[in-house]
């Protein structure tokens, strides 16, 4: 895939083609790419082929203006990109311009949702043993909800920043939806065992706070112990299944000699007999008039 700086600077042989992100009128609602291309030639008309790729966020949806050019998909590259053909005099330039949704930002809807339910969760773990260990999950996903917020309130300055802001607000949220799925596991539990202590938990929060330090540190000793024992029992699983393995392996080896062995006794049994034969027939006397029966001469 094209690099970022590739999408929004890009030269093509026998021209130039700038291609670039500007903010429209609406801060964070719509983005301007504008590409310039420059016929070089003093002298020559020629036409030029634009091939720029859009952002891979970006699909044919989002985009609300082409300026006359086309949005196609290039398999090769897995992006959608700006494809069109220009013609231009000598030292003619031409500056498309193509408007975008801002798609890198996310929606409020997302955050309130979260928000309502780990509200509904906290209320359910109320009065339960899960209950303290729910609220530090609760601090941990509002305090990354409210880092992705103030990030997204920043002024708009750069678009590439822009961008960069968004990835990273989505790498945020992949912890927040970590920190939810323990944090409904939790509610399973307390609807399944309301009064059970439990079980010592690996909570995603890598931050929550100085109040919550000592004891992320106890949970993540546990954590380490229980990992131990995991490592041990599947290295006994597997030193079990190695020797059961040895043991059918040489117990058939046994069968096959031993079948081996009876095929083999046979034969010996009956190259002995013929040898036995062939000796009694070296034994006989000789006929009588064969030159054999005749006495020596004295």
């Amino acid at each position: 895939m094209a690099t970022m700086r590739a999408m929004f600077m890009r030269c093509v042989f026998a021209g130039v083609l700038l291609a670039g992100v500007w903010p429209a009128a609406t801060a964070h609602a719509e983005l301007v790419l504008k590409l310039l291309v420059v016929n070089p030639s003093d002298t020559e008309t020629k036409s030029f082929d634009i091939r720029n790729p859009l952002p891979p966020e970006v699909k044919p949806e989002h985009v609300l203006d082409t300026d006359g050019l086309k949005v196609d998909y290039d398999a090769r590259e897995g992006v959608y990109m700006l494809v069109g053909t220009v013609t231009l005099k000598p030292k003619e330039t031409l500056t498309k311009q193509v408007v975008i949704e801002d798609v890198w930002m996310v929606p409020a809807e997302r955050f309130s949702s979260t928000r309502r339910e780990t509200g509904e969760i906290e209320s359910k773990l109320s009065g339960t043993p899960y209950a303290e260990r729910g609220a530090m999950l609760i601090r941990a996903i509002e305090r990354r909800l409210g880092e992705v917020e103030d990030s997204q309130d920043q002024p708009f300055m750069n678009p590439m920043q822009h961008i960069t802001r968004y990835r990273e607000n989505l790498k945020t949220l992949d912890m927040v939806e970590t920190d939810m799925v323990s944090l409904r596991q939790l509610m399973v539990m307390a609807a399944l065992n309301p009064s059970q202590e439990p079980a010592p938990l690996v909570v995603a929060d890598s931050g929550a706070g100085k109040a919550d330090a000592g004891e992320g540190h106890e949970m993540g000793g546990l954590s380490i112990l229980a990992t131990w024992r995991l490592i041990f029992i599947v290295i006994g699983l597997l030193g079990f299944v190695s020797i059961s393995f040895f043991l059918v392996w040489q117990r058939q080896l046994k069968v096959q000699l031993a079948k081996q062995n009876a095929l083999d006794e046979p034969s010996a049994a009956g190259n002995g007999a013929g040898a036995k034969a062939s000796d009694a027939l070296l034994d006989l006397p000789p006929l009588p008039g064969s030159p054999a029966a005749k006495p020596p001469k004295s």
